[in-house]
């Protein structure tokens, strides 16, 4: 639990919201994360949306005037009053002593189970033949631009299989093939997604 970023707060098998802990950075937009179900599986998700808001939904932030060293000497309870949450896809799981599967989980997590960052390693495990790529394109989570989503999750590609000499782009290209395919041969939106993620 000592490296957990947050804790399951709704759980669906198509996805999750997360409470992030105060002292833990929020995984960025496109990232993935991890949670160790209490059924010995371990379910991955990708993030794609970071909310701060308050607490109490009946009452929300208003403007201070204040820059954060103000805030903090200040007001310094106004932090307090906020929270930080994620919501991640669903996308891959391994089931307990076996490989991982991109498809849905056949439960979701438990409300409280550990969040966790993906370190490089799981983001490989996570790669060919790039299923999950075929969830995001034709089942987006709702309100979710899929193609920023889809240009996070190939730079993390990208970045985790980086070997100094390829940097990644072997399989960047891989991906990009299993892309195109789901795209229809929509070059234009290929060439968009991939600039963005190679810029």
């Amino acid at each position: 639990m000592s490296d957990a970023i947050g804790e399951v707060v709704e759980s669906s098998t198509r996805q999750f919201v997360a409470e992030v802990y105060d002292e833990a950075s929020p995984p960025p937009f496109g990232t993935w994360v991890r949670v160790e179900g209490d059924r010995g599986a371990e379910l991955f998700g990708l993030v794609s949306h970071v909310e701060v808001a308050s607490y109490d939904q009946n009452r929300q932030a208003v403007a201070l005037g204040m820059d954060a060293e103000e805030r903090a000497r200040e007001m310094p309870m106004v932090q307090e009053l906020l929270r930080t949450t994620v919501r991640a896809q669903l996308l891959a799981v391994r089931p307990e002593g076996g490989s991982v599967r991109q498809t849905l989980p056949p439960h979701p997590p438990g409300i409280h189970d550990f969040v966790y960052a993906c370190s490089e390693e799981h983001v490989r495990s996570v790669g060919p033949p790039y299923d999950f790529l075929r969830t995001l394109v034709e089942n987006p989570a709702p309100d979710v631009p899929v193609d920023d989503l889809l240009v996070a999750v190939l730079g993390q590609v990208r970045a985790a299989h980086a070997d100094g000499a390829g940097q990644g782009r072997d399989a960047l290209l891989r991906a990009g093939r299993a892309l195109s395919r789901l795209l229809d041969d929509d070059h234009e939106r290929l060439q968009s997604i991939l600039r963005r993620v190679s810029s």
